[in-house]
């Protein structure tokens, strides 16, 4: 078997998968289901999920119905974001008679967990949980789709167009380009991680022939999508894709006043994790008694400065550039800089600073306290515009 065709799969669909690797690098178990997922009503195809296990009382465990845009074009915002929430009454809908609870067992393979939720075919649903709606888009959302996400708790995160110095359609090109070798003219799987999957060559070979055709790349079966997502990460091992990988593993996925905001770095993961770790240290060492400033300023908090604010593609979206605070942070991330991707409605422009909750190991979180005194203005000129 031979590539006579050049590889048609959408950059839309690329986007998806990209989406999934940063929920992956994360921390959750994230990926493409092998089946449908029941609802009440039918069955519905989720391209995909994330998975956040709780393993507190009294809650269940999170499974984030992923949505992502990145030039969807033939359907409109709104309806987009419709179905979304249609897709997510319909799943909850199912609750089994008897609770089982999806949790996180030390020493489990975390793929594992995920193939033996969402891998075989079920005739229904048998986990009890709390299903969210997650948007992931990379550019301009409709106004009244933004209003709709908001009515109905539908998260809406913004991930940036420029990747380690390139456009997302540049990595998108690379990775059709890579695509189109991965089984040369003799037939034969060329890369090495792929190869050792003896069971699976088949499958693989014949996920590749469907790219060549719009209409199949486009619109595969559950387990011909979770076969591609498999090879791609098999490609974006290759060296080229090196910088695409650091930059996946420096956008991260915090929160603001509960709602999960893009945070780009420059850093290591290991970097941020001894930040916080010296925070408390230093901290507790220092302190002689529980006063009201420690009871409501966690002693993990770092300092940081917003040195710009400006638009992104969309209005509702404002970019805050930032570094830290050399006089305040810990010496592993005293040269920390980079941008923040938030909603403008979860800004105050009447504020002049708030907090940031950067999650980094199970009960290990990084407190990055943005102070916006320089360019305050900024932000009461793009609050007062967007409510306009």
């Amino acid at each position: 078997m031979s590539c006579q065709l050049s590889v048609q799969i959408s950059d839309e669909k690329l986007f998806e998968f990209i989406v999934a690797l940063v929920l992956r690098n994360n921390g959750y178990i994230a990926g493409v289901p092998r089946r449908l997922l029941g609802g009440r009503a039918t069955k519905h195809q989720i391209n995909v999920i994330g998975l956040d296990l709780n393993t507190s009382p009294f809650t269940f465990n999170n499974i984030i119905i992923i949505k992502s845009c990145f030039n969807q074009q033939g359907i409109s915002d709104l309806d987009i974001v419709r179905n979304l929430k249609a897709t997510i009454m319909d799943l909850e809908q199912t609750l089994p008679p008897k609770r089982e609870l999806i949790r996180d067992i030390v020493g489990t393979d975390r793929g594992d967990l995920f193939h033996r939720i969402y891998g075989r075919e079920k005739n229904r649903e048998t986990f009890t949980v709390n299903y969210v709606g997650g948007m992931f888009i990379s550019k301009t959302l409709n106004k009244h789709a933004w209003e709709y996400a908001n009515a109905h708790g539908i998260y809406v995160t913004y991930l940036p167009q420029i990747w380690a110095g390139h456009s997302l359609e540049h990595w998108f090109k690379l990775l059709r380009q890579r695509l189109n070798h991965v089984v040369d003219k003799n037939g034969t799987i060329t890369l090495p991680g792929l190869a050792k999957k003896e069971k699976k060559l088949q499958a693989f070979k014949e996920v590749i022939q469907l790219l060549q055709y719009a209409d199949k790349a486009n619109f595969m079966e559950p387990q011909q999508s979770h076969d591609l997502f498999t090879i791609i990460n098999d490609v974006l091992t290759l060296p080229e894709f090196s910088p695409l990988q650091t930059k996946l593993q420096q956008l991260v996925l915090a929160s603001i006043n509960g709602y999960p905001v893009v945070l780009d770095h420059n850093l290591t993961y290991r970097s941020l994790l001894e930040a916080a770790l010296i925070s408390l240290n230093d901290k507790f060492g220092r302190a002689k008694s529980v006063s009201q400033r420690t009871k409501y300023r966690p002693l993990n908090t770092i300092k940081f400065i917003i040195t710009e604010i400006k638009n992104t593609l969309d209005p509702n979206i404002a970019l805050l550039s930032y570094c830290a605070d050399t006089g305040n942070a810990p010496l592993a991330i005293q040269k920390m800089s980079g941008a923040i991707y938030a909603p403008v409605a979860i800004l105050n422009s009447r504020i002049s600073r708030f907090q940031l909750k950067l999650p980094l190991k199970n009960g290990i979180s990084l407190i990055c306290e943005f102070h916006l005194r320089p360019p305050k203005n900024n932000l009461t000129n793009l609050t007062s515009s967007n409510s306009s």
